[in-house]
């Protein structure tokens, strides 16, 4: 193994100090690859099996569902294999569901039917945004501005926050009136809330002297992980903690803070320890993923855009000092067409790949998928180079499989109201008018919105049109009563057929069999409803992987196989917590990335500086840059700029005239990958 022992133990001392810290108040700043999760695994073993710590009073939270779900697995294996048994009853969460456990134990949800579901965003557009303006009688884009104004306020307990957009019309107080006449029935006939909403009300009841957090919760011990994205408020919540005596450790790394559109609030892990001057602090600077070139590029970026109060770092890659050294490889191109940058691209993976690298082990990041995705997966199609380009997006956000999904959901849970709801409105002929009016005579007769489908219809309230689609969710439920969730998608592929022939279209059918094509048959409903539901490229892969080995090696598993092992292509954003032996990184230019928002906004071009380190550290062996001089634009040929961030990378961008990479870096890759 090129990594020495040594370099191994020398990590293991500062991770183990990290885990093994007594202070009530811990800050564990941790960059890409120098191991983090490890910390976390090892304390919460160190918490159970050292400390005697019960645990039912440790809570670790991440920022996402899938983040969360992936600490879980990841504590949950790594105390299972130390022995340590009892780990199941330690509370893994995010901070949303944190707070939404504590209101329901405090009777704060008594005005919501069953458990209320957070709005992920096509419902917040698509069921949410489109009935208040329906109602309001403002356009949907209006509807969603002042959604996100209220968000804003409750993510950052002001209005107006520094990072919200500026808009050309500001909501107005009237404005705000007028959501929260609409947006608190209409939450409670659906059972569910806003982002955000929940985490803002806790606090609130927190702050007022209503809730005892520590005892609802029964926590002695805090973990909160990828601290650089929370928002805030969640750092209010935080602190009325800490100063209940609970002890909170908190990881992160403020260089990689790239969610300001969700009110990342990055001065919370640069100030704990200023905040709680009581602090320990560790710094992880072992980087064990990227190789010494990869790594030195990344870090230019950073050092040219820091950000005000960041944290300083001494991040090396222990492959200065692995036996061999390997320093990795970084290119720099500059093409004069999209065309010829993607027929590069494609080229050199097809070198790779009969040099025997995995496709699974190449990347390819974009900034712009509009602008970029389709050059590149043409010049791939072109040389039958297989790719996810996650392009099953299309399919989980069309009214179809939005359709499919409250099917499933239903299927899984009969209380998910809002699964009912898309139910409703989703199918052909079903207009928008009719769910909202549906909506409102539930509230005007204080119904319940789930009992519509599963109950006798009250009299002389609803009109023909409004009957007409209720009983069409009732004969959509009644199909699939028979169904369970551990049928295969090859079984109950005909009958989905059939139930989007009976609320669509011929198309919507061949959409649905060109998605599942990609998909192994023997998936069950519930992990297709998982596949569905999870925005985490990696939650995705794992399903993919489970399900292969769950099958007999043979035919019908060569699918799941063949899906796992593709080129991935994906935004910057969704290679966070990924990584890669090979990375692309194409279309630096500017108006491209930085977009025309980020060049008018300096808090945005710091994001966009961090965001790109985020995609040059997914690399661990080869990064590959690059940038075109022309692009098509709006029909015209248009010149282009390099991104202001090439220079600052460090690397000298040259004119690329070869068609792909030559025998001498083809071996130069290949001996850093066999060197890692």
């Amino acid at each position: 193994m090129p990594i020495t022992p040594q370099q191994i133990q020398n990590a293991n001392l500062i991770q183990d100090a990290a885990a093994q810290d007594l202070a009530p108040t811990i800050r564990l700043v941790a960059g890409p690859g120098t191991g983090k999760s490890f910390v976390i695994e090892r304390r919460v073993h160190w918490l159970l099996s050292s400390q005697n710590i019960h645990p039912e009073s440790i809570i670790a939270v991440s920022f996402t569902r899938a983040a969360a779900k992936d600490l879980k697995d990841r504590i949950y294996s790594y105390c299972a294999n130390h022995n340590q048994g009892n780990v199941t009853d330690v509370k893994i969460s995010t901070l949303h569901a944190l707070a939404l456990y504590m209101l329901r134990q405090t009777g704060n949800l008594a005005l919501y039917p069953t458990e209320p579901a957070i709005m992920d965003d096509w419902e917040l557009s698509n069921v949410f945004d489109a009935e208040f303006s329906n109602s309001a009688n403002i356009t949907p884009t209006r509807s969603g501005d002042i959604r996100r104004d209220h968000e804003a306020f409750w993510s950052t307990g002001v209005w107006n926050p520094a990072n919200l957009p500026v808009l050309a019309v500001p909501v107005t107080q009237a404005d705000r009136a007028s959501f929260n006449g609409f947006y608190g029935p209409r939450t409670q006939t659906y059972s569910c809330v806003l982002p955000g909403e929940m985490v803002r009300t806790c606090v609130t009841q927190i702050q007022s002297g209503l809730i005892d957090p520590v005892a609802i919760l029964g926590v002695r011990h805090l973990i909160v992980d990828e601290v650089q994205d929370l928002n805030p408020c969640d750092f209010e919540f935080i602190n009325a903690l800490i100063i209940r005596g609970v002890n909170v450790f908190i990881s992160g790394d403020d260089d990689q803070s790239v969610y300001s559109f969700r009110f990342a609030f990055p001065q919370g892990i640069q100030n704990f320890t200023n905040v709680y001057p009581a602090s320990t602090n560790h710094v992880l600077n072992h980087c064990f993923r990227c190789t010494p070139s990869i790594l030195t590029a990344a870090q230019n970026v950073i050092l040219n855009y820091p950000a005000p109060n960041r944290i300083p770092k001494q991040l090396t890659s222990v492959y200065t000092a692995s036996n061999p050294i390997n320093n990795g490889f970084t290119q720099s191109n500059a093409f004069n067409s999209p065309v010829q940058e993607a027929r590069y691209i494609a080229l050199s993976c097809q070198q790779l790949i009969n040099s025997g690298i995995p496709p699974k082990e190449i990347m390819i990041l974009i900034s712009n998928r509009r602008l970029q995705l389709s050059a590149i997966t043409n010049a791939l199609d072109a040389l039958n180079i297989g790719y996810d380009a996650n392009q099953r997006e299309d399919f989980k956000d069309s009214d179809h499989g939005r359709f499919l999904q409250s099917l499933l959901r239903i299927k899984s849970n009969e209380n998910d109201y809002v699964a009912h709801r898309i139910m409703l409105g989703t199918p052909r002929g079903i207009g928008l008018g009719t769910c909202r009016n549906i909506a409102d005579k539930v509230i005007a007769n204080n119904l319940n919105y789930h009992d519509l489908f599963y109950n006798q219809l009250p009299p002389q309230v609803f009109g023909g049109r409004e009957i007409t689609a209720i009983n069409k969710v009732i004969t959509n439920i009644a199909v699939f009563q028979t169904w369970n969730l551990t049928d295969t998608i090859g079984l109950r592929a005909n009958d989905i057929d059939q139930i989007f022939l009976n609320n669509f279209t011929q198309v919507e059918v061949t959409n649905w069999r060109g998605f599942i094509a990609g998909l192994p048959v023997d998936m069950t409903l519930e992990e297709l409803k998982d596949f569905l539901q999870t925005d985490s490229q990696e939650e995705k892969d794992k399903i993919l992987t489970v399900i292969n080995a769950r099958v007999n090696p043979g035919p019908q598993n060569q699918v799941a196989v063949a899906i796992i092992d593709k080129i991935r292509i994906m935004s910057f954003h969704s290679s966070k917590g990924l990584s890669a032996k090979i990375v692309f990184i194409p279309g630096l230019e500017e108006t491209i990335f930085p977009s025309v928002p980020a060049q008018n906004a300096p808090g945005l071009i710091l994001e966009n500086a961090r965001l790109f380190y985020v995609a040059i550290t997914r690399a661990k062996a080869a990064c590959i840059l690059s940038y075109t001089r022309f692009r098509n634009i709006f029909g015209a040929n248009t010149a282009m700029n390099p991104s202001r961030f090439c220079a600052a990378t460090g690397t000298v961008f040259s004119q690329q005239n070869n068609n792909s990479l030559t025998p001498a870096e083809l071996i130069l890759i290949t001996t850093s990958i066999a060197n890692l």
